[in-house]
């Protein structure tokens, strides 16, 4: 019995190495690659005045610092855009300039340093679109898809933001962002209500 034992151990361990083996061939991992693409979409100067605009605007400090509940991160008195971060990235509580100039640096350092790097892929992407609408109607939901009452506008132009950003360092270490602000102006270029800031759900592995 005892022999019997140790040959069915044997036999065991033979087949878990090969197993192990096996799957070692079977997971490769990506090559490193870090990318960005950043689009700022207007047809005329007003337009892309109206885009500079809407990635100039802060929401109240106080709002951002209550966001920070959880996080306990600090708040810096200027140019105030996180709420949160995951190894080591910052997650963004609305888009502005600064938002879109530290995931864009981070893309450019990445890939001045590859071997040096953490993360074995990243990109980044930022898209800046403008709208003219005879009638506007704003999102019914929040940026965490809390249900909102919409609010109506007339002969306004709507720019919408849409920054995305993806990190991954192996099967249990990864991070997507998508991020969205809406920023409604009067013809005259006046700015009339910011939507989609605030905390968002962030699936990281």
């Amino acid at each position: 019995m005892r022999a019997n034992y140790f040959f069915l151990l044997s036999l065991l361990m033979v087949a878990f190495v090969s197993c192990s083996n096996g799957s070692d061939d079977e997971l490769e991992m990506p090559e490193r690659s870090y990318t960005k693409l950043i689009e700022r979409n207007s047809d005329n100067t007003f337009e892309a005045e109206l885009i500079t605009k809407a990635e100039s605007y802060y929401p109240p400090r106080e709002n951002v610092v209550a966001a920070t509940k959880w996080s306990g991160m600090e708040v810096p008195e200027t140019d105030y855009w996180y709420y949160n971060h995951f190894d080591g990235v910052l997650i963004p509580y609305c888009i502005t300039t600064e938002a879109i100039d530290y995931y864009t640096t981070l893309i450019d350092d990445f890939n001045a340093n590859k071997e040096d790097v953490f993360f074995i892929t990243a990109e980044f992407t930022y898209s800046a679109n403008v709208t003219f609408h005879d009638a506007y109607t704003s999102p019914d939901k929040n940026s965490m898809g809390e249900t909102l009452d919409p609010q109506s506008f007339e002969s306004v132009y709507v720019v919408t933001l849409d920054l995305y950003w993806m990190d991954y360092c192996g099967p249990l270490c990864a991070m997507w962002i998508e991020k969205q602000r809406i920023a409604v102006f009067n013809e005259s270029g006046d700015l009339l209500e910011i939507f989609m800031d605030g905390t968002i759900s962030v699936p990281v592995s």
